[in-house]
């Protein structure tokens, strides 16, 4: 399931998710980590997602370090497109 999230942040606030992965890793670009009560956390991505767009680029097939820079020359706002796994939740 493809999941648009908006990060958006004032100065130089860390986004807080750490990435993993690109072509020359031979492994999806996806989210490793998301720092509890962070900016990425509070905008709902998740440890995890598969990042598939920026901005509505297709990304999946660039480097780590070019997707790295996309996302430092998107500025102080940007959307990623992930593509997430949902589990199957139970209601209590």
């Amino acid at each position: 399931m493809d999941v648009n999230v908006k990060l958006s942040r004032n100065s130089n606030q860390s986004w807080g998710f750490r990435l993993s992965g690109g072509v020359d890793f031979s492994f999806p670009l996806t989210i490793v980590r998301v720092a509890l009560g962070g900016l990425a956390d509070q905008a709902g991505l998740q440890a995890g997602d598969i990042i598939h767009k920026i901005n509505g680029e297709t990304v999946q097939h660039l480097r780590h370090a070019e997707v790295h820079d996309r996302l430092v020359k998107a500025g102080n706002e940007f959307t990623l497109t992930v593509i997430r796994n949902l589990k199957f939740e139970r209601n209590v």
